[in-house]
């Protein structure tokens, strides 16, 4: 049941996910949670279920909402740490067996390295 609804506001959902970034949410993150935000909407206003108009104008509202409770969250001071770049080792060990990393490369690794040490909790860093 919840799906046939979510057809129906999924543009809402799809529209969002052009307008905002969330770092690391993908397609199926994007849709589950327009799906969670659909069913507590649900939940609280059943009587949206026949009133279609109605419930595009809540679920837009709601959904854009807590979009932008996420986005807020993620860019907030205390959660850098949370968005600091992740590299898969995969993406440059095509370049190690080349003789390694040029020298600009090499570089920006050990200062990406050292910005990230720099940004860790006293316990969690080497002595």
């Amino acid at each position: 049941m919840l799906e046939k609804y979510y057809e129906k506001v999924k543009g809402i959902v799809y529209k969002c996910r052009k307008d905002y970034y969330l770092h690391l949410w993908e397609k199926e993150d994007w849709d589950q949670e327009g799906m969670i935000c659909l069913h507590e909407l649900l939940e609280h206003h059943p009587e949206l279920v026949e009133e279609e108009k109605k419930l595009y104008v809540y679920f837009k509202t709601k959904f854009r909402n807590r979009i932008l409770d996420s986005v807020r969250k993620q860019e907030s001071q205390k959660r850098r740490l949370d968005r600091m770049a992740y590299e898969e080792v995969g993406e440059i060990s095509h370049r190690l067996p080349e003789g390694g990393l040029w020298l600009d490369d090499y570089y920006a690794l050990h200062e990406l390295l050292n910005t990230y040490r720099r940004k860790l909790p006293e316990d969690k860093q080497e002595a």
